[in-house]
């Protein structure tokens, strides 16, 4: 038996690798999805709006990246005028390229 924290693998299976059950198993589901996606205009139509919101914000983290929050412990009256400024900047330049 091996110690706790210690295995006969130290580097461990890497992070994307699916166990082998995994595998077959995305596969058929992923097969049944794709057979019936152009079901789902009607199947949504039929839905009350309390399901449709059910529905839609469980499809939601197939489409968009999972987004974690970050806590800043930044106490800003320590920072200068000129590093507030190049933070506002560059914060600015962000948006202005998320924009074009």
């Amino acid at each position: 038996m091996f110690k706790k924290g210690h295995s006969g693998n130290p580097q461990g299976r890497p992070r994307s690798a699916l166990n082998k059950i995994a595998r077959p198993l995305k596969m058929q589901i992923s097969d049944f999805l794709n057979e019936r996606f152009n079901e789902l205009p009607g199947i949504w139509q039929k839905l009350t709006p309390q399901q449709r919101i059910k529905m839609f914000t469980e499809l939601l983290p197939f489409v968009l990246p999972k987004v974690s929050s970050i806590d800043l412990d930044v106490n800003l009256a320590q920072l200068s005028d000129y590093d507030l400024d190049r933070i506002i900047d560059k914060l600015l330049n962000n948006e202005q390229k998320k924009s074009d």
